[in-house]
């Protein structure tokens, strides 16, 4: 049955996969909007708090579990590693994820409520990191339409199960505990099946191919891991430095920044083919201008949001979180400008890989989180909510100038090649 539901006949068709990737993608990206909404609703400010550094830590530690192996997996087209050897280095990057994970809450100085919600999150977020694996296995043997369908199934259990738990038990605890139970049962029930028709799975370990698998993934490792902390910067100074109250309504204002990747994603993802095109022919006036077009695209899409954020964005929030937002006018619209800057870093990262300069990411992303590391906790003291849209804003702003500069000197190398 499992099969039937997941794996049906010409499901892995360009128009079905294509379908599933948006409603997959769609509710993957909405789903931390929806359970931080339901939070900050039924049990207020301070406990949308909690769960906000929760997912923030739970977050910044899956870079470590995912290891951002994803790529290198599915692109293992000749299976240079097996599936074996993926599952086994996975083993070894969720065990350290655990190990962080246990040192973070011991040396954090949490209070009880904080540190069983953040080893909750860690716990869900392995089971994520297990699915990620799996997944990977369904894309790399050409059926990226089971990997959708399983994450769509897979998000709408765990997200109808946390919410559900939260309205009937108000406690965050127990509906944190739930979602985990029902994701790692739903792996156990839907991809215990699946991937027998793709190999099945066993674990091996192997010194030569983990160290080869962590050589050739670190870069995009690093990559992660520090844009993780530059993006949750700010959330982490405003929990160290005021109440969880402050960081619940921070994160309400915060969640908006999504807005604008989320369209500008369905603008850009589809373009990393035509640019690939474009580049391979050496057609650099066409390179740039597709990145060009895009880049006003993604302003207009900004202004828009921006203008909305303006007229309509407090009140539809503080509907929305149940939490009164009146004030921070400035704080939304400045976080949204943060976005718009994201998404511009996602386009000229795309232009970077795609002439095969990913060093210059790595770099920029590297700068910026140092920088991001001064510069965050002294915004957030002085000026609190604002402080911390201000810190997110001047962070993307700079990743997307530092990545200009590179993208600018590698179009400029490449041209004169």
């Amino acid at each position: 049955m499992i099969n039937r539901i997941f794996m049906p006949p010409g499901g892995e068709s360009m128009k079905k996969t294509y379908l599933w990737t948006v409603l997959a993608g769609l509710l993957y990206a909405g789903s931390s909007f929806l359970m931080s909404m339901a939070v900050s609703n039924i049990l207020g400010a301070h406990q949308a708090g909690v769960f906000t550094i929760a997912m923030t830590i739970g977050n910044q530690l899956v870079t470590i579990g995912y290891y951002n192996m994803r790529t290198f997996q599915v692109s293992d087209v000749t299976e240079k590693y097996g599936f074996d050897d993926y599952a086994g280095f996975r083993a070894v990057t969720v065990t350290v994820m655990t190990a962080v994970g246990i040192l973070w809450v011991f040396f954090g100085g949490y209070e009880k409520e904080k540190a069983a919600a953040v080893c909750l999150m860690t716990f869900f977020k392995i089971c994520e990191s297990v699915s990620d694996l799996l997944e990977g296995r369904y894309q790399q043997k050409g059926r990226y339409d089971v990997s959708c369908r399983g994450v769509f199934i897979k998000t709408l259990l765990y997200l109808l199960c946390f919410v559900l738990t939260l309205a009937v038990t108000g406690e965050l605890i127990i509906s944190l505990a739930a979602m985990g139970l029902i994701y790692g049962v739903s792996i156990l029930v839907i991809d215990g099946v699946l991937i027998k028709s793709f190999g099945g799975m066993r674990i091996r370990f192997s010194f030569s191919v983990i160290r080869s698998l962590s050589i050739n993934c670190m870069p995009l490792f690093i990559n992660s891991f520090f844009m993780t902390y530059i993006v949750n910067a700010s959330k982490y100074s405003m929990e160290r430095y005021y109440s969880d109250d402050y960081l619940g309504i921070f994160n309400a204002l915060y969640m908006m920044a999504f807005v604008v990747n989320l369209f500008s994603s369905f603008v850009l993802k589809p373009l990393i083919m035509p640019l690939s095109v474009k580049f391979s022919k050496r057609d650099f006036k066409g390179f740039t201008k597709v990145m060009k077009r895009q880049a006003l695209i993604i302003a207009g899409i900004t202004a828009v949001c921006i203008l909305g954020a303006y007229i309509l964005g407090i009140p539809v929030l503080t509907w929305l979180f149940g939490i009164d937002l009146s004030g921070h006018r400035s704080a939304l619209c400045v976080i949204l400008a943060g976005g718009a800057f994201t998404a511009i870093y996602q386009l000229l990262q795309y232009g970077i890989v795609i002439m095969r300069h990913q060093a210059g990411c790595l770099a920029g992303c590297v700068v910026t989180a140092a920088l991001t590391f001064v510069f965050t906790p002294v915004l957030v003291r002085k000026s609190a909510i604002f402080g911390g849209a201000v810190s997110y804003f001047c962070s993307m702003a700079l990743m997307s100038a530092v990545l200009l500069i590179f993208f600018l000197y590698y179009l400029k190398r490449e041209r004169e090649e």
